[in-house]
């Protein structure tokens, strides 16, 4: 018998965390399973030469607009690509790909690498009728499928309003001798003492808390590297108000090899107001770079633990960011292997062909 053939279903291979973790998935399980990546659409940043990859179209723009009906025309190209393939199972890592994938059927997990339950909790505070609507569209997607979160918080929050054929947490493999070894590659890093953040969008990492933080703390003479951000109108504004010094922000386009900046950083922040399993402070941690974040659903606490919990600020408070990096500065507990131990490759990818094989 041949191995099983699996699809990996996700939006586009542009910079991301969730595409990130998709390839890392793929590639750690290659030896067990015959993988296929498919894309929504032919968008790409990243690097996959060694992983068979196709797309079903070239933008989704037009297919958006359909609403439900472009979601079903989607999944018509989908299938005959699944077919062509004769896949197995197929799997969703994204929410916007899950819609697509329920009019298929074929044996199918649904990887929650967000708390769509954030989402839904925002649509309430502004409009019942669409918190309503998307409420009703989750549960025909998601009700009595195979769930796999990132975390144990998006479990519970979950299973609040979902009633999943089965659920699993299983976090986000990391391939921690890997990740050092990249770490030593040159790279053209600040020579001053930086802190670092990782990701690009005010709205969505929250730049503005973190830069008006940054205008608060005690040391003004580090620098902040914006690491994925160009220079823009937005945060040169950001700058001007909160009065930082314009050479004190850093900027760097989006850089397939992050780790050498991690590495060579004083500290690593996190501002954002939600995630799913943040993979930045992972890999901090197995760099042994400090980490300062916000205590955001969902994430965040499941990684800093124990003596790190300390170093969790209140979400979309700049005040205590500030605090929590000055803290920081002045010491930080050793950075042990206990922290990362959860996350090792070996261990989630068994959990993860074991959750297939059980299907």
């Amino acid at each position: 018998m041949g191995k099983i053939k699996v699809a990996h279903f996700i939006c586009d291979l542009l910079p991301g965390g969730g595409q990130r973790s998709t390839i890392d998935l793929i590639r750690s399980t290659s030896s067990e399973v015959d993988n296929y990546l498919i894309l929504l659409e032919n968008k790409k940043a990243y690097g996959v030469e060694d992983i068979k990859t196709l797309s079903i179209c070239e933008d989704k723009k037009l297919y958006k607009r359909l609403d439900i009906a472009g979601d079903y025309l989607l999944s018509r190209k989908l299938d005959k690509i699944l077919k062509e393939l004769q896949i197995d199972i197929v799997i969703s890592h994204m929410e916007v790909t899950a819609k697509v994938l329920r009019f298929i059927n074929i044996p199918k997990i649904y990887y929650m690498r967000v708390d769509i339950t954030q989402e839904l909790r925002s649509f309430k505070e502004k409009s019942f009728m669409r918190y309503q609507k998307r409420k009703n569209i989750y549960n025909k997607v998601f009700g009595d499928q195979n769930i796999i979160t990132i975390s144990q918080d998006t479990e519970k929050n979950l299973l609040n309003f979902l009633s999943p054929k089965k659920i699993q947490t299983i976090y986000n493999p990391f391939d921690a001798e890997k990740i050092l070894q990249l770490a030593n590659e040159k790279v053209d890093s600040p020579s001053n003492d930086y802190i670092i953040q990782i990701g690009s969008g005010i709205k969505k990492k929250r730049q503005d808390i973190l830069l008006e933080a940054f205008s608060k703390i005690k040391n003004k003479k580090i620098k902040l590297l914006l690491l994925g951000t160009e220079e823009n109108e937005e945060i040169l504004d950001l700058i001007e108000k909160f009065n930082i010094p314009k050479n004190r922000i850093l900027f760097h386009a989006f850089a397939t090899n992050p780790y050498p900046f991690i590495k060579n950083a004083k500290m690593l922040v996190m501002s954002s107001e939600r995630e799913g399993l943040p993979r930045v402070i992972v890999e901090s941690l197995i760099l042994k770079t400090p980490v300062v974040s916000t205590d955001c659903d969902t994430g965040p606490r499941e990684i800093l633990v124990d003596e790190l919990k300390k170093y969790l600020a209140k979400v979309n408070d700049p005040d205590d960011l500030a605090e929590k990096i000055d803290l920081a500065l002045q010491s930080y507990p050793e950075i042990t292997n206990k922290y990362i131990q959860k996350f090792d490759k070996k261990e989630i990818i068994k959990k993860f062909l074991l959750f297939m094989k059980n299907l």
